[in-house]
């Protein structure tokens, strides 16, 4: 039947994209278990801003957390991916047709480029999702209507990017007003909808304070550039020039460059691949089709799973999968396994308030597993608490009293120049509190 032979391929897309997202492509959880924090927190009832920090705008987690209504598990999140995968699959087969597999065989590159880490659940993957959306709709000369809100539910995903991604947008301006200000309207719909949860939460300046006085600090403590990852995104913008000179006229490729921004001030594997999709979308969509040549990728990306697969099992020690309350078949090594069961024996004999921190996702696995609210102190990252924000911390560190606090004694020794996490807090902690016990890497102090 023949809608049997459409429906059938979807389902074996949906069910190889859950697949590989809980059991080959593992190493990268430390963002995904973050964003299911964020989506964690609203679920339970939580404000963004005003009960715990948070750097991007609410569309992502609130959009991730649907589904937790139903289900409040971790596996969830990679169902609602596997879902958005495999219609983001169908969409580019409307654009880049039989050459779509191609375009997928390079979004799940796990070497040299860890292409694979654009694909995890959150609101990076939302951008490209929405923008490649936008992109297509823009070239179908969809209503700008439509355009517009697309542009700015990009603007509720990422503040910065979504500003920036407008810009090319005065092109219309000069050439067709009506339809910029159509576009204007459209893109002020989303932000419109943003202003008022905020007034009416009464979290506008805390929005405010975090995602954009915060940035200044966010960028004095978050300049990373990797030098590989440089010169491939510089190879990316210079592709798109290429692609400009060529068709100056080609809006679209404005959008595009715009896009790059997304690596700002980041340049890391992360951030980079991220960009990377977009011309290599237009790269896919400019070569000629053959379609026996195409058909080598369906194999191939078995072999990049296998592969991949591989080399997610020989990162761990001993490799075990847990089950925890909100994180289901979690794989993990044996050693950190028994360091987390020792750990949870520990402090949950404890009369004492806990306060983990440590990196945010680690901070998060624990308070989700004991289904506590997520705080200020679960998210510790440089750039990451407003203007001034480690005087802010240290002033709520003051703050507590009679608390254990769980530090990683590797994050503060390894100084890690990449690292997010904010070493002096960590310092401070110490400082004021006293060592009661050691299990593994953690440290527990008690502040009196």
């Amino acid at each position: 039947m023949q809608w049997m032979k459409k429906t059938i391929p979807h389902v074996l897309r949906f069910l190889g994209f859950f697949y590989s997202l809980v059991f080959l492509f593992t190493l990268s959880r430390g963002d995904t278990f973050v964003n299911y924090g964020f989506s964690y927190a609203i679920r339970m009832g939580e404000i963004p801003y005003l009960d715990f920090n948070m750097v991007i705008p609410p569309f992502a987690p609130f959009f991730y957390s649907i589904g937790l209504f139903f289900y409040n598990n971790i596996l969830m999140l990679y169902l609602e991916q596997a879902i958005l995968l495999t219609l983001l699959y169908h969409l580019l087969e409307k654009k880049l047709g039989k050459k779509t597999p191609l375009y997928f065989f390079f979004f799940l590159l796990p070497y040299p480029l860890a292409m694979v880490s654009t694909i995890f659940p959150g609101y990076n993957f939302l951008l490209v999702f929405f923008f490649l959306l936008f992109l297509i709709c823009l070239e179908k000369e969809k209503h700008p209507i439509l355009l517009g809100v697309l542009l700015g539910i990009l603007f509720t995903i990422k503040q910065t990017v979504g500003l920036l991604l407008f810009l090319p947008t005065f092109w219309f301006l000069l050439k067709k007003p009506k339809k910029f200000f159509q576009m204007l309207g459209g893109f002020s719909i989303p932000c419109f909808v943003l202003l008022i949860y905020l007034f009416c939460t009464k979290s506008f300046f805390s929005f405010f304070d975090l995602c954009f006085l915060g940035l200044f600090d966010f960028q004095k403590s978050n300049q990373q550039i990797n030098m590989f990852y440089l010169v491939v995104f510089l190879l990316g913008i210079g592709y798109l020039f290429y692609r400009i000179v060529k068709k100056p006229r080609n809006v679209l490729l404005y959008y595009a460059l715009f896009f790059g921004f997304v690596v700002y001030p980041i340049v890391d594997y992360y951030h980079v691949c991220l960009f990377l999709t977009i011309p290599f979308f237009f790269f896919i969509d400019s070569i000629s089709y053959r379609e026996k040549g195409m058909k080598v990728f369906a194999p191939i990306f078995g072999i990049i799973c296998i592969l991949w697969g591989i080399v997610t099992y020989s990162y761990f020690d001993d490799i075990t999968i847990s089950n925890y309350p909100g994180f289901t078949w979690v794989i993990q090594g044996q050693t950190y396994q028994n360091d987390i069961t020792s750990l949870l024996s520990y402090v949950d004999s404890q009369d004492q308030e806990v306060i983990y921190f440590m990196r945010g996702s680690e901070n998060y696995f624990y308070k989700i597993l004991h289904r506590e609210k997520i705080t200020y102190f679960d998210l510790p990252n440089y750039g990451n608490y407003g203007k001034d924000g480690i005087q802010k911390m240290k002033k709520k560190i003051d703050e507590t009293h009679h608390v254990l606090y769980v530090l990683d004694s590797s994050l503060i020794k390894e100084q890690d120049v990449n690292q997010q996490y904010i070493v002096e807090l960590g310092e401070y902690v110490k400082e004021n509190s006293q060592l009661i016990r050691r299990i593994g890497v953690y440290e527990i102090y008690e502040r009196k």
